[in-house]
């Protein structure tokens, strides 16, 4: 596969290189296609949650946002840290 970049994104695969960051222009691509498949992925499960989200509030499935639950939501957090528990990475940004 050929890939033709206009001058300004060719300077930047160049001065990526040249600085050390890669190793060649390849290379680089590759990471760059790398991260656009993770963002996809990641765009696609906050979509899903969003559409969740939207199906619970018309169901009226709501939980009031209140300074007793952000103490909650902290404490548990803290719990799963301390335990070393893994994070859910659906509420990670």
């Amino acid at each position: 596969m050929n890939i033709n970049f206009p001058p300004v994104d060719a300077d930047y695969i160049k001065t990526k290189v040249e600085s050390g960051y890669y190793s060649n222009a390849t290379e680089m691509v590759r990471d760059a296609v790398r991260r656009l498949r993770e963002q996809d992925a990641h765009h696609g499960r906050l979509l899903a949650a969003l559409e969740i989200g939207e199906r619970d509030i018309t169901a009226g499935r709501t939980v009031p946002y209140t300074p007793d639950l952000l103490k909650q939501i902290e404490q548990e957090a803290r719990t799963h840290a301390t335990n070393n528990r893994p994070t859910n990475p659906d509420v990670m940004f």
